[in-house]
Order: C-alpha cells, then sequence, then structure tokens
C-alpha cells in the first residue's frame, strides 16, 4: 500500500467515525425531564461552579458554596425556600433533606463545600 493510499484510508476512516458520532446519544424524555427539573430547583445564594450530571434516573447537579457557610444554615434555607414553593420535606438526615412535589423529587444534600442536588421527576 503506497503513503498516499493509506492517507486516504486514514481520512475515510477519521470521516466515517466522525459521522456515526452525529445524532448519537440524544439526550431521553426522561433525561431532559430530570435536567429541566435542576434548572427549576432554588440555588443557595452565593453558590457557583455548576457540574451537572444527567441521567434518566436522576440527574444531579454540584455546586461549591461561598466560603463560610455552614450547612446546618444551607439545609435550613432550603427547607423553607422549598416549602414556600410547594414542596414537602419527608425526610431529614445529617445534612441531607428529601422533598417532593407532585411526582417530583428533589434529595440537597452539604458535604464540606460542595452542594449537591439530585433531581427525579
Amino acid at each position: 500500500m503506497t503513503a498516499a493510499r493509506a492517507r486516504c484510508a486514514l481520512l475515510l476512516l477519521l470521516g466515517a467515525l466522525a459521522l456515526a458520532g452525529c445524532g448519537g446519544n440524544k439526550p431521553s424524555a426522561q433525561d431532559r425531564a430530570n435536567v429541566a427539573l435542576l434548572d427549576r430547583a432554588p440555588v443557595y445564594p452565593g453558590a457557583n461552579a455548576p457540574k451537572t450530571t444527567p441521567g434518566d434516573a436522576f440527574a444531579a447537579r454540584d455546586w461549591t458554596l461561598p466560603a463560610g457557610a455552614r450547612a446546618a444554615q444551607v439545609i435550613d434555607w432550603y427547607i423553607s425556600t422549598l416549602q414556600a414553593r410547594g414542596w414537602k420535606v419527608t425526610g431529614k438526615s445529617f445534612n441531607t433533606i428529601r422533598a417532593k412535589h407532585g411526582q417530583s423529587s428533589l434529595s440537597v444534600g452539604v458535604r464540606a463545600r460542595t452542594l449537591e442536588v439530585v433531581a427525579s421527576g
């Protein structure tokens, strides 16, 4: 095989691989619904640098809390804010709460300076 033919074959292979990736792995309706629920969830004041992990069973988003934020203070803020928006807090343990609103559920947890919100709905 000549060098020119090898380059041509390599380019065809790369093109085929690029096209194979187009349109693949589209998020499901449930995946989109879970991320949309995260988009509507309240965000603790001063939390920044969100990182989202989508999924069909649930989606999660982590933020960095402001320096000096205490876990109990953050959880209390979420309890009052979610209840004011019609959510029912169904459980609280350590630095985590669970809440429901219709068929949707949120879990909010604090670990050090990381705030994690997990949504399913």
